[in-house]
């Protein structure tokens, strides 16, 4: 019973820290995300619902994004790289009608995950980490003169897949977990117009208390098929609160944004897997995660019925490095975006953007994993459309 429970116990468990989801339509992914005093897009449904309270009708936005994470994990055995894709969607609606609208956003917020060599050196902790998150965000909006404000619920689906080899000294296995569940958060938002220049948005995204279950298979041998049967398990994720504050600032066919985010990410402190067969240990493990500020800067210009888009932004890593391994392979993140829009008609518009992204290596400082340092690179594409009316 020691033996196995120490192998379920391994620190193999969590999902990286970094799974917030920045690029959530293609306007503001052109300019590194910041958009949250952005008050003529339809990505406002997002970003933040108060800017949309401004008698402008109806707008409709469709986006999907392309994201090709390649990480790498430099052992002393070797390097062994990880890489995924991704195509997370976003839609965005709302209409705005006198002092009024209400609209609803649906997107992923959280997602990502980390597939390994199934034979690495470190397959006994991870091979393959997988969490996608579903989020349909309704809201009310109401205007008070140069004050807009925002309120709704957010409903929240999440799935999350594990795999790890199990080592039994003298032959090995594996289990995989498949667990989904729900939970409701609340948001808030607030937009100024406090010159005509000058807008200034405040967003609030409640947390969201996931209670996961679902099926765990095992693969192991004879003598531990009693404590290791296939089973359910269950398991609970809270996913984090989330601030920002941002301006917009336009000078003639020039505009200037900024957004600084924060998530509270100290609200995950442990995670804990409950099987159902008793003879089966549970596993918990510390998490310690930190909240983190990121920087969003970008811009746009406007010539005719082409505007261009560029920015960067740092997102620092929730993860602390004595935490770091394999399924938390996570560092700061470093990324520069770009993009264009161009009008296809009064109503119609068409959207791209490009991102690059470095996450910045580091060393584990864990004595409970690998030895090993973490770094990587992303590529995202992305497109999407526009209709107002």
């Amino acid at each position: 019973m020691k033996l196995l429970a120490a192998i379920l116990l391994a620190p193999s468990i969590a999902v990286a820290g970094g799974t917030a989801v920045g690029e959530q339509n293609a306007v503001s992914a052109a300019t590194a995300g910041a958009g949250v005093a952005r008050a003529d897009d339809p990505g406002a449904a997002w970003h933040d619902p108060a800017a949309l309270a401004d008698d402008g009708g109806t707008r409709v936005g469709l986006s999907l994004a392309f994201a090709h994470p390649s990480l790498e994990a430099q052992t002393a055995a070797g390097s062994y790289d990880a890489t995924s894709w991704a195509t997370p969607p976003h839609l965005d609606a709302s209409y705005a009608q006198d002092r009024w609208a209400a609209g609803i956003a649906l997107g992923v917020p959280f997602g990502g995950g980390a597939a390994w060599p199934q034979t690495w050196p470190g397959a006994n902790e991870a091979v393959r980490t997988d969490l996608q998150v579903f989020r349909a965000a309704p809201f009310f909006a109401y205007r008070f003169g140069v004050l807009r404000v925002a309120a709704g619920v957010h409903l929240d689906q999440g799935r999350l897949q594990v795999q790890r080899g199990l080592d039994f000294i003298d032959t090995t296995g594996d289990v995989r977990l498949d667990l989904s569940g729900h939970g409701v958060g609340a948001d808030a938002s607030l937009y100024l117009q406090a010159r005509p220049d000058l807008g200034v948005g405040l967003a609030y995204r409640g947390r969201t208390h996931l209670a996961l279950g679902g099926n765990a298979n095992f693969t192991a041998p004879a003598a531990f098929s009693e404590k290791t049967p296939d089973q359910t398990a269950t398991t609970a994720m809270t996913l984090p609160d989330q601030v920002v504050l941002g301006a917009r600032w336009t000078r003639g066919a020039l505009a200037l944004l900024a957004d600084v985010e924060y998530t509270a990410w100290h609200v995950n402190k442990t995670t804990e897997i409950d099987f159902a067969n008793a003879s089966t240990p549970h596993a918990v493990q510390d998490n310690s995660w930190h909240d983190t500020v990121a920087v969003r800067l970008g811009g746009e210009l406007a010539r005719g019925r082409l505007t261009v888009r560029g920015g960067a932004y740092v997102d620092p890593s929730p993860v602390p490095a004595d935490h770091l391994g394999p399924t938390a392979p996570d560092g700061t993140r470093l990324g520069v975006t770009a993009g264009a829009s161009y009008a296809l008609s009064r109503t119609w518009s068409a959207d791209a953007f490009g991102e690059s992204m470095w996450i910045l290596r580091r060393d584990t400082t864990s004595m409970d994993t690998m030895a090993a340092s973490y770094g990587g690179t992303a590529i995202v594409l992305g497109a999407g459309v526009r209709w107002t009316r």
